[in-house]
């Protein structure tokens, strides 16, 4: 029989298969796993040629003189904007400045009884005067009392309600604030009643006492003192200076001197990347490169910024990126920062990845 006009045997494809298995399949998935391990090493892995610190943009917000915390408006970690008044604080006790003042205000009316006498329209109205300011201070003293009462008796009501005092106990406190409420509403009384007569002694041509120039000079400085510690016996109301977080470091009801920050106010959207250039330095960086910005999140981002300014000098650094070396006692760097690119979400404080790309 002539072979040649035999038709050929076919191949299953289950040989067929098997073949490709065995022998293309191990091939193809090596060079895609080689692929994409290249592409996880790239994205990932690859080694920065630097690391940055987001900016940690904050401000404290400070007592400015001793007093105690009257109210808090803001809880921890919230946001707060520009403006917001975030505590309420008053005077610890001005009563002494107050007294100082008041004691020389009465050496200056010893001072002025001689030349008092020496026109009866001009001692009525100068004697006017001296007992409008005695007045002022005494209610300034009695509005201090009210406030301090005021704040007594908020503590003690949460201490009654928790039946943790007397009923004696708090009766006292509602006696005190009310007798004190009425004191300085028939003080201020005083002091309008007084101020409308001496206008109206000024209407008719009453004139001030022709003094001595220092003795006036001391007249207006008592005057001005006055007016100062007045002002300081009232609430003062603390605002938030930028946006940001609120972190507490007081309470209400605590007292607190002079400059003791109350709470920071950290910003909440950063601003720019900082990072430093160690010696050698590799090139000569330039504001406007463009830079990669790749986080260490576990579903890392990458994203792309750029050089906003480059330090004259280099520095010591003194946050997370410092590294410390054998034989020296602080770590050097030429600073850098660094736009955040629109879209990354990273926070205040996070250190993340940066690769400079260089113009050749």
């Amino acid at each position: 029989m002539d072979t040649e006009t035999l038709p050929p045997i076919p191949t299953p494809i289950s040989l067929r298969w098997r073949e490709f298995r065995v022998r293309i399949l191990p091939a193809l998935l090596f060079v895609v796993a080689l692929a994409g391990a290249c592409y996880i090493w790239q994205r990932d892995l690859a080694a920065p040629m630097l690391v940055g610190a987001v900016e940690v943009r904050s401000a404290n917000v400070a007592v400015p003189y001793p007093g105690k915390i009257l109210q808090l408006n803001v809880d921890d970690f919230e946001v707060v904007t520009q403006g917001t008044p975030v505590a309420i604080l008053v005077p610890s006790d001005p009563r002494a400045a107050l007294s100082v003042i008041q004691s020389e205000l009465d050496l200056l009316h010893a001072r002025v009884d001689p030349h008092l006498a020496e026109a009866k329209n001009q001692i009525d109205y100068q004697q006017l005067r001296m007992d409008w300011l005695l007045q002022r201070a005494e209610l300034a003293t009695a509005r201090v009392n009210y406030e301090l009462a005021k704040s007594d008796l908020v503590r003690t009501q949460e201490l009654h309600e928790a039946r943790l005092v007397p009923d004696s106990v708090y009766d006292i406190a509602v006696t005190a604030e009310r007798a004190l409420a009425t004191e300085v509403m028939e003080r201020s009384n005083l002091v309008t009643d007084a101020e409308r007569t001496i206008n109206n002694l000024q209407a008719f041509g009453a004139s001030p006492l022709d003094l001595e120039p220092t003795l006036l000079a001391t007249l207006k400085m008592e005057e001005k003192k006055l007016e100062q510690a007045a002002a300081e016996t009232e609430p003062i109301t603390l605002v938030a200076p930028i946006d940001g977080a609120v972190t507490l470091f007081r309470q209400a009801g605590e007292n607190v001197t002079e400059g003791t920050p109350l709470m920071t106010i950290t910003a909440v959207q950063p601003e720019k990347i900082i990072s430093y250039l160690r010696q050698p330095i590799p090139f000569e960086p330039k504001v406007g490169m463009p830079v990669e910005v790749r986080t260490r999140a576990m579903q890392s981002q990458t994203a792309v910024g750029a050089i906003k300014n480059v330090g004259t000098h280099f520095e010591a650094i003194t946050n997370a990126l410092a590294v410390g070396k054998l034989g020296t006692a602080y770590d050097l760097g030429l600073p850098i920062e660094i736009t955040v690119p629109a879209g990354l979400k990273i926070h205040p404080g996070e250190l993340v990845d940066l690769t400079i790309r260089r113009e050749d």
